[in-house]
């Protein structure tokens, strides 16, 4: 019994450096900002990081799931804020899903939303 206790308590000590290696990076600010409503098209989608991180997917949905084509490619440096041009959007609720890498190697997901009335 106090052999699985130990077992227990290293996976648990394990488990929880794990997550405190992730806990610092998360979304700054973004543009659009997260649940914003907007009166017209962004003409940008930009995000800024607390710390530098690699992306490696960004996908901006509609509310139908449609994927909007803006010419995402995969930087090849990490950084701290990425931005890039948007086609004319279409009034509707958009998701942007991002895919990246810490400084640890670890893969990260972070999602914002807004909306175009």
């Amino acid at each position: 019994m106090k052999t699985l206790i130990k077992s227990v308590a290293v996976l648990g000590l394990l488990f929880s450096s794990i997550a405190m290696a992730h806990e610092g990076i998360e979304i700054e600010s973004s543009v659009p900002a997260d649940n914003a409503m907007l009166m017209e098209s962004p003409s940008e989608l930009a995000v800024s990081f607390s710390k530098e991180v690699r992306l490696i997917k960004v996908v901006l949905k509609n509310q139908q799931g449609d994927e909007v084509d803006f010419d995402f490619t995969p930087p090849k440096e990490a950084a701290a804020h990425f931005s890039w041009s948007l086609p004319k959007l279409s009034p509707a609720h958009y998701q942007v899903e991002l895919i990246m890498l810490g400084a640890d190697g670890h893969k990260m997901k972070e999602s914002f939303s807004f909306m175009v009335h």
